[in-house]
């Protein structure tokens, strides 16, 4: 009888604590609906939490954050069972005024508290964020960059339309801005009333990184590479095929909500070379393929190095992994394209003024391994890279515990005689940058003018070296992370503003 009565007790005061529970509204400026909210670097992030009550609750302090958050599950391959890793690496709070609260500090029934918010999107993190070992010195300044929205499909959208953003369903990163109903009493931890987060999405302006430089040993990236061109699959050969490439300029993603200028996004050059065997002719171009593979890395421990297929354990027993979507992006037709052919008394009778861009143009890549006449032949294929309008790209970025990277992949065939079942081809992978350009801001107003009466007034008038007086006390600073700054000093405002109070609306 005792057990029965303390239950329905129990029920009844966790029923009465839901009903005494605040309410909390967050509203964004400019929001509509359906339509995920988008910030880029420099924005701000504007709103209003809106707090009602039913019943008189006390309380001490609203407090209003904007939390950056990444979250990785791993599978551990032939271990059962799973690893994972959680990290805020963003943290801004919203200092609040004493004239903000009501007086006395109770949430009446049929009232509305508004409490705005005002959040910059940084640049940087702080070097906190990234605190644990690396194995290299640049691999901090990657870390504290502020990492994009990634993995929540209601906040990859385009602002119209929910896209794929090629990431798996184990890695995320979120950002939100949260609003939560805080008593603090005589004896404990405070004590959260309410608790209310609202998504937003965030693209961080990136700009362009310098070119990777891989070695013939890579494991993901191939910048050049040599065939044999035979006449038939049992036949000798007629020559070697040499393909090269570099990495192609990046491809800038407008900010976000920002219709694009055109679709051609960047393009690469793919430079031929054949070495014949004696007199032989170089074969015909076919038909070109690119295509875009997007590799997302992640880890249940931060990354020491920057990621790469090689560091990834086999069968994610390290707490690795990595997920690789393609997503192909054109075929081009080259049949036209024409051999130029050279000898080597041609480089030699070249003034020796020429500039080396144009001495690289016209011997192209270098000679082949088997290489040993007078006589080669050259050709350049431009390939176009435009993105499809139903996927969506993220900036190259990486983070403590998860990357982005993408690699151009070209596929190029060609045609020799009596090679009627197989089309030979030769394929390359370059690294390809992802940047993301910064939002455009307003136009500098035009500066007056200025007579040279006033110019020589300013530069030959006497001056005073004396330091200034010390008159006013600082600003407080700016919403900025937690445990980094003081509490904000309060300031008097001038007699011509209204302080920003509360707004009180009945219902």
């Amino acid at each position: 009888m005792t057990a029965s009565t303390l239950s329905r007790g129990s029920r009844s005061f966790e029923v009465f604590a839901r009903l005494t529970r605040p309410s909390i509204t967050i509203e964004l400026k400019h929001e509509a609906e359906g339509i995920a909210h988008s910030y880029t670097t420099g924005d701000q992030i504007q709103g209003t939490v809106i707090v009602t009550a039913e019943h008189l609750t006390s309380f001490d302090e609203i407090e209003i954050k904007l939390e950056g958050i990444q979250s990785v599950t791993v599978e551990r391959g032939q271990i059962p069972g799973r690893s994972g890793a959680y990290q805020t690496f963003l943290r801004l709070r919203q200092p609040m005024e004493e004239s903000t609260y009501p007086m006395p500090r109770v949430l009446e029934p049929g009232l509305t508290y508004k409490f705005p918010f005002t959040f910059v999107v940084p640049q940087r993190l702080l070097p906190h964020a990234c605190s644990h070992d690396k194995k290299n010195v640049h691999l901090e300044h990657a870390h504290t960059l502020l990492p994009p929205t990634l993995g929540d499909p209601l906040l990859a959208s385009d602002g119209r339309s929910l896209l794929d953003d090629l990431a798996p369903h184990m890695c995320r990163i979120t950002y939100q801005v949260s609003a939560d109903v805080i008593q603090k009493p005589v004896v404990g931890p405070p004590k959260s009333l309410k608790l209310v987060n609202k998504k937003i999405r965030i693209v961080p302006a990136v700009e362009e990184e310098p070119p990777l430089t891989v070695l013939d040993t890579d494991p993901v990236y191939c910048t050049r590479k040599e065939k044999d061109v035979r006449r038939g699959t049992m036949r000798p050969k007629l020559g070697r095929l040499v393909a090269a490439a570099s990495q192609p300029k990046p491809v800038q993603l407008n900010p976000p909500n920002v219709e694009p200028c055109d679709s051609v996004s960047t393009c690469a050059t793919i430079h031929l070379r054949f070495d014949p065997v004696g007199n032989e002719t170089p074969p015909s171009l076919g038909t070109v393929w690119s295509k875009l593979r997007a590799s997302t890395y992640a880890a249940a421990s931060p990354w020491q190095d920057y990621p790469n297929t090689s560091s990834v354990s086999a069968l994610g027993q390290m707490g690795q992994m990595v997920y690789t979507e393609s997503v192909p992006l054109s075929t081009m037709c080259v049949e036209s394209a024409q051999w130029t052919k050279h000898t080597i008394d041609d480089l030699i009778r070249r003034d020796s003024l020429q500039s080396t861009s144009s001495r690289e143009s016209l011997t192209g890549p270098p000679p082949s391994s088997s290489f040993s006449g007078t006589a080669f032949y050259l050709a350049s294929i431009t390939v176009p890279v435009t993105l499809p309008k139903n996927k969506l790209f993220l900036p190259t970025f990486h983070s403590c515990l998860i990357s982005r990277i993408y690699t151009l992949e070209l596929c190029t065939s060609y045609h020799t005689p009596n090679m009627n079942i197989l089309t030979p081809t030769v394929s390359l992978k370059l690294p390809i940058q992802f940047t993301s350009r910064p939002r455009p801001r307003a136009t500098l107003t035009q500066l007056p003018e200025i007579t040279q009466d006033e110019v020589n007034a300013e530069f030959f008038c006497p001056r005073s070296v004396a330091p200034p007086a010390a008159t006013s006390l600082p600003d407080p600073a700016p919403p900025a992370y937690s445990g980094f700054l003081a509490p904000p000093q309060r300031r008097a405002l001038p007699a011509s503003s209204e302080p920003p109070t509360r707004q009180v609306r009945c219902q």
